[in-house]
Parts: C-alpha cells; structure tokens; sequence
C-alpha cells in the first residue's frame, strides 16, 4: 500500500499537471474565442459559468461530506457501514443530479431579462444555460461512482480525468468555433468528459478494491444519509458563501457595467484564478492524508502536518502574489493583442487577495478535515453578504476597480479576522503559523517596491521579462528562508 507521503506527492503532481494544462487550455482558448465571438459573447460564456456554478450549489455539499465519510471506513470495504454509505451516496447523487438538471432547465427562459441580455442574444444565451446545466446535471449523477477516491488519497486519479477532459474541451471547442458554432462551441465541448469520466472511474476503483466484493454492497442506510445531509448542510454553507465571494463579480459587473467590463474582468483576473488553484493545491492534496492521521488520532503529527501545510501556502502564495504585481498587467496586453486593457494597480489589489485568500481558506478547511464545520460555517456567507451589498453601487460609480478593492477589504475585515479567531479558539495560533503570514506580508510588500522602482512608461517586452524574472527569483529566496521553518526546508530538500 502506498504511503501518505507517495500519494500526497503523486496527487500533488497531477494537481500540477492538471493545472498546467488548465494554464494552456486557457492560454489557448481565450484569445481563439475572442478572435470567433468577439468580447459581448465571451462575456455571455462566462456569465453561463457563473450562473452554472451557483445552481451547483444544489449539489448541498454531499460530495464532499460523502468522501470524507469514507475515510471513517475506508480500512474495510467490505463492512456493512462503508457498504450502505456507498449505496446511500449513490441515491443521493441520482437525485441531486436530477434537481439540477430540472432548475437550471427552468431558470435559463428567465435569466436573459434577469440579467438584461441584449436581444440578438437572448435566444442563444437561453439555449446554452440548458446544455450546460443538463451536462452539470450528467456530472453530479456520475460522482458517486468516485466517492472512494478521496478517502484512499488517490487524487491522482480525478486530476488525471480533469486533465484528459480538458484536452478533449479543446480540440471540440476549436473545431466547433471553425465549423460556425459560435457561443455553441463551448457548451458542446463539455460532452466528452461527462461521458469518460464516470468510465474510467468505476474501472479504476473496481480495480484496486475500493467497492466492496460481491455480497457486501448494503443497504441505503437513513442513518447515513441524516449524517451525510447534516455534515452536508455545513459544506453548504461554505460553499454557498465562496461562491457569493468568488463568482459575483462577473454577475455584478455584467448587469451595471455591462458585457465588456465583465469580459475584462474575466480575462484580468485569469492568472489570480491559476495562482488560487495552484496554491490551493497543497491543502487539496494534502487533506486526506491529514484526515486519516485524524481518523486515527495521530494528533500531534495532524498539528505538525497542518502547520506545515500553512507556511507551505504562505510561501508559494507570496510568490504568486509577487507575479501579479511583476508580470500581470503586461502579459494580459500581449496575450489579447492590447484589446483588454488591465491596470498594474489592479494587480497590487489581487496580490493582497492571493496572499490573504489562501490562509484563509487553510484555516476553515482544516475544520471540515477534523470532521466539525459548525465553528466556521457562516463566515464566508457573512463575507458574500456584505461584500454583494456594497459592491453594486461600487461597481455602477468605480467600475473593476470598485470590485476589487472592496473584494480585499471585506475579506480582510471578515474572513481573515473570524477565521483566525476561531482556529485561535480551537487549536491555539502557535508561533509556527503566525511567523509566515507576517514573513509573507513584509516579502510581498518588499517585491511591490521593487517593481515599483523598476517600472519605466516604456519598456521592452523581453526588459520587461527579465525585471520580473529577477523580482520573483529574490522573492523565492526570501521566502525559503523566512516563511518556511528549518524543519520543512530539511525535509524538503
């Protein structure tokens, strides 16, 4: 049996590759849609996937409530309670699944007036929210199917089929765009990995002996699926609030600002969104590894590990933030061409979030893995609250950059502060996780004066290229030191 830290690396890896590929699909599409649709109807596409992913807040959390039930009874898969679980997951998926397809079915013939869609493309706009809600709806169904794999920390494996699915999105959404599909193309493109994904899952978990053998499979247990929907209701809650916070804007942007303003949006923020991904991938991976030292009550290795998981974040979110101050505003010029204009002091705005956002997140996970959302449920749906409230006469009187600074102040004054307070309250705020964040802060707030001093009115792109190379380079360095604590630097290297 593999080890935690073998299927830590390995789930970490195709995390990265994942990304990687997400870097490039994105790299590749967004300039190839813009080129076939234009800025209004991109703009559309991505006002889609924002209404997609709240109606997926229909899932209510169960998938992940589900898997981390699994870790509980994952040590026999053939006992009647990981067996019923299974089972029970399986019903509770199908109807999920069904719920989502149906809204989002009924809700695509009221969205083009809810969101004042022009008329020449109410009609596309309509039909588009009912594929893509169907395929969310495909999706749900098919999870249950994978439900084991992230108690037995194979990661790997749903990274893998994200990868393979979206090197399948792009050579359909390219042929679709050069075929005349229009705004088409994108919903169309989602079909293959709805159909392989759900394959190649149940292969690989039939494979290694992550079902149970004939005979032990169970019952649909209401026990189980009171406390799927009790864990659930919690995830809920979370998820619920990070959407408000993290996929309003565009939504907010589109209705007062208008299609254009949300279309640069998207694309200004597309490598704050990669930075959040790539950081958040160390606590992603390393969660059930944490949780079954918690399952089996290796507490004081869950405290070390954890701490460890914070400075890593720390470090690797300050050098993220470091790239958008350095690099950000000019490579969205030359990846669109200069047909999105984006500011360096909207990146200075990013760079906080990335560097706050990614703690933050650390901090109210690390509850969800000691099985007890309840201390930290509401704090994100506080933050969404507040944060909508304010930021629609912000955005209609400042713009982009009304959004984003109130997007930073708001997550500073709510999340930050009740998030550390209530890990301080549980586990105690130990010196190993206060010294990164402050380490981290002073390092980012060092590489902004220094691009700041090296900034010139004209500069050539490679000058510019090697500026930030050596930014991030020292920034790297710093935070070897000063972020990461001795014992991690040993263990690391």
């Amino acid at each position: 049996m593999a080890s935690r830290t073998h299927n830590f690396v390995r789930g970490l890896s195709a995390g990265y590759l994942a990304i990687a590929v997400n870097i490039a699909y994105t790299a590749a599409s967004v300039p190839l849609a813009l080129h076939y649709l234009g800025k209004e109807q991109f703009g559309l596409w991505a006002l889609a996937q924002q209404i997609v992913g709240y109606l997926m807040l229909l899932e209510l959390g169960v998938g992940a409530s589900v898997g981390r039930f699994f870790a509980d009874f994952k040590d026999d898969v053939n006992s009647s309670s990981y067996g019923s679980l299974l089972m029970t997951g399986v019903i509770v998926f199908a109807s999920q699944g069904l719920l989502i397809a149906v809204a989002g079915g009924a809700f695509s013939f009221f969205a083009p007036s809810l969101f004042s869609i022009p008329p020449h493309l109410s009609a596309d706009f309509t039909n588009v929210l009912i594929i893509i809600t169907l395929l969310a709806g495909l999706s749900v169904v098919s999870r249950s199917l994978g439900g084991p794999l992230w108690a037995f920390q194979r990661m790997d494996v749903s990274y893998g089929l994200s990868t393979l699915s979206l090197l399948l999105n792009f050579v359909l959404l390219w042929l679709g765009l050069h075929l005349g599909w229009g705004i088409y193309g994108f919903a169309l493109a989602g079909v293959p990995s709805v159909i392989l994904s759900p394959i190649v899952t149940f292969w690989i978990c039939r494979r290694n002996h992550y079902y149970p053998s004939n005979g032990f499979w169970g019952r649909p247990n209401w026990a189980y699926f009171r406390q799927v929907f009790l864990f659930g209701k919690d995830v809920l809650w979370i998820t619920l609030g990070s959407q408000m916070v993290n996929a309003s804007q565009i939504m907010i942007l589109s209705r007062v600002a208008g299609l254009s303003s949300a279309a640069t949006f998207a694309v200004g923020t597309k490598l704050f969104t990669m930075g959040q991904l790539l950081i958040g991938k160390v606590i992603d991976s390393s969660g059930p590894a944490l949780t079954e030292l918690f399952v089996r009550r290796e507490i004081s290795r869950f405290n070390l590990r954890f701490a460890h998981v914070i400075c890593t974040t720390a470090f690797a979110s300050t050098i993220g933030a470091t790239s958008l101050i350095a690099a950000n505003s000019t490579f969205v010029s030359f990846w669109t061409s200069s047909s999105v204009r984006w500011s360096p002091t909207y990146d200075a705005i990013l760079a906080g979030l990335l560097l706050a956002a990614p703690i933050t997140r650390c901090l109210i996970l690390s509850f969800g893995l000691m099985q007890g959302y309840q201390p930290v449920r509401h704090i994100y749906f506080v933050e969404g609250c507040v944060f909508i409230t304010v930021a629609i006469p912000s955005a209609a009187y400042f713009g982009i950059i009304g959004i984003l600074v109130l997007s930073l102040i708001v997550h500073l004054a709510v999340t930050a502060t009740m998030s550390l307070f209530a890990y301080g309250k549980a586990l105690g705020l130990s010196k190993i996780l206060i010294r990164p964040l402050v380490a981290s802060t002073t390092i980012t707030a060092f590489a902004f004066v220094i691009c700041f001093l090296l900034k010139t009115d004209v500069s050539p792109l490679t000058t510019g290229i090697w500026k930030a190379a050596g930014t991030i380079s020292l920034v790297a360095i710093l935070g070897w030191f000063f972020i990461l604590p001795n014992t991690l630097r040993t263990e690391l290297l």
